[in-house]
């Protein structure tokens, strides 16, 4: 469709209307959280310090929840603005392409400073989720305080990782980079 439109091609798209069994949206798949339902849970997760941690580092980076609940403190690095993912004592990756180094957005660089505390070394970011299950944990907290502003189900956590996905897109991020931010390899796009 873009080749035809781009070139004023006067033909039909031999692809268009094609049917691919499962390709289609499900009643399942989760929608991109809007700029306006952030600016609502911003003031919803500011009054406690862990759970606006989280958000705030999973709407900047597009990470998985379970990568960020299980930071060491090693892994952030806020003289070269970046946080590293990687396995760690806390918890293993999804896949091998989810290794990665991602840029850090100020307003993550300045919470990260507050938040960090003494923490030094392979010493846990969030160690009240520093444990099995830990993720599911923080997702049930974040899931609660995201509930009391949203109620559309395909909206939730995760969300704010197609969000990233899409700021990418929409930015022109070439998709070399863009799947190396979020971790996916370049054939496939798992989230």
């Amino acid at each position: 469709n873009h080749v035809i439109i781009e070139n004023d091609l006067e033909q039909r798209n031999v692809f268009q209307g094609i049917k691919i069994k499962g390709a289609g949206a499900s009643k399942d798949d989760r929608l991109p959280m809007s700029d306006s339902h952030v600016a609502s849970l911003l003031r919803t997760y500011e009054t406690t310090p862990t759970a606006y941690a989280l958000f705030v580092i999973l709407c900047d980076t597009g990470a998985r929840l379970a990568e960020i609940v299980g930071l060491e403190a090693r892994d952030i690095d806020l003289e070269a603005c970046c946080l590293h993912i990687r396995p760690n004592s806390l918890r293993s990756l999804k896949t091998k392409t989810s290794d990665r180094t991602i840029p850090l957005s100020p307003r993550v660089i300045d919470d990260l400073r507050k938040h960090q505390g003494d923490a030094r070394g392979t010493d846990p970011l969030f160690p009240q989720y520093a444990r099995p299950r830990g993720s599911d944990a923080a997702s049930a907290m974040l899931m609660k305080r995201l509930r009391t502003q949203i109620s559309d189900k395909k909206i939730t956590i995760h969300s704010l990782r197609h969000r990233m996905k899409d700021k990418l897109r929409n930015t022109s991020c070439p998709e070399a980079i863009s799947l190396a931010i979020l971790g996916h390899s370049t054939n496939t796009v798992v989230c």
